[in-house]
């Protein structure tokens, strides 16, 4: 999903359009992975491109208040640029900014978090703790998603449905990238995840959901790490005698918390079947008597539960929270909130509900788990005030 939202802020009066070829120059980047320019007052979308680029540039789309591009040309790089590592970043969709350094896309990031907080959220200054950054902006990725057509694994191009064979993925780790190099002709068809599961490369069809029978994971296996670190830290100086994971998936925090805190009652919470009898099977094994799972969605089920005296954690997906997980929050108001976000957009807007309901920001961690995109993930800590 292309966070438009990235684009808005740049909207101004209508303006006379621009001639379909031009040049520019990149003035920042932006969220939704592109580099920014403007001609003739109307702001252009760019990908590929970084700030100090001059470029010569052809219009592909035009919109009321910007208009989207191609580069024809690249007449002056900026003197920051840095030549791709892989060989398919110029038609691939999967990666935004190899030819930017690593410490320039950190930066970008976080004022892009900052601006959009701002921007969206209304939330003012926040302070905002330093980037986690990957111990490796390469090789990270422990699954990749795409289409294997005729024994060839396909990513999809950029703004676009069509596709590009590749036979490597340099964000990919090792395992992955050698299974793209071998023979795959007793692969499956269509849709697939490849995925390194216990130090074997699986391959499973992605069902209706976009899913898979393994359930969500975290891509990057280092910064999942050190978020779950950051998460049980948290938990660890939390008075609160309750947990309740409102969207535990499988289970592998809730389990861990159970574990830590034996003292502590833990709740986790899932719609999926599939999800609450694994953490189920889990909790078993590791006899834990200290938690329990509920199969329902969070909407049915949240004001049954002892919300408003628990620490609650939510980890949406990009979309973020649903109206109605908000309003519930709000209603029952939990002393404390996690919030786990993979999009800036959509936290600033549920971030701005929950602040106007009276909570308060306690702390804000970027995390980069996703290096060489424009992708960001934040772990933040909400209090509510005393009524």
């Amino acid at each position: 999903m292309k966070d438009k939202a990235g684009w808005n802020k740049y909207r101004k009066k209508r303006v006379s359009i621009a001639p379909k070829e031009a040049e520019l120059l990149i003035e920042s980047l932006t969220n939704s992975g592109d580099g920014l320019g403007r001609l003739d007052e109307r702001v252009v979308f760019v990908p590929h491109t970084m700030p100090g680029d001059k470029v010569k540039i052809k219009i592909t789309q035009r919109k009321k208040t910007y208009a989207l591009a191609e580069v024809i040309e690249l007449i002056e790089p900026s003197p920051d640029r840095i030549e791709p590592k892989c060989t398919y970043f110029a038609q691939c969709g999967g990666c935004d900014w190899q030819h930017v350094p690593y410490p320039l896309q950190l930066t970008a990031k976080v004022e892009q978090l900052k601006d959009t907080l701002q921007r969206i959220g209304g939330l003012g200054e926040i302070s905002i703790q330093p980037i986690v950054s990957s111990d490796q902006p390469y090789g990270y990725r422990n699954r990749i998603q795409g289409e294997i057509r005729q024994s060839a694994f396909h990513y999809k191009r950029r703004r676009s449905d069509q596709r590009i064979a590749i036979s490597r993925c340099e964000i990919a780790e090792n395992p992955i990238n050698e299974w793209l190099e071998s023979d795959r002709g007793d692969s499956p068809t269509g849709r697939v995840e490849i995925a390194l599961v216990d130090d074997q490369v699986v391959v499973l069809p992605i069902n209706d959901n976009n899913s898979t029978e393994l359930g969500f994971r975290q891509v990057n296996s280092h910064v999942s790490n050190l978020l779950t670190e950051k998460l049980l830290s948290i938990i660890e100086h939390s008075a609160c005698k309750t947990i309740i994971d409102l969207y535990c998936g499988r289970g592998t925090w809730t389990n861990l918390i159970a574990t830590n805190h034996p003292d502590k009652e833990i709740v986790g919470v899932d719609s999926s079947p599939d999800n609450i009898k694994t953490a189920k099977e889990t909790a078993q094994m590791n006899k834990l008597n200290n938690v329990r799972f509920q199969q329902s969605t969070v909407e049915k089920t949240i004001r049954s539960l002892p919300v408003s005296s628990s620490l609650c954690i939510v980890d949406p997906p990009r979309a973020g929270l649903d109206g109605k997980v908000c309003e519930s929050l709000i209603h029952s108001r939990p002393e404390e909130l996690i919030y786990i976000s993979c999009h800036p957009a959509t936290l600033a807007r549920d971030l701005k509900l929950f602040t106007e309901a009276g909570y308060i920001i306690s702390s804000l961690i970027p995390l980069d788990m996703f290096p060489q995109t424009a992708h960001l993930e934040s772990l933040v800590q909400l209090r509510a005030e005393p009524k």
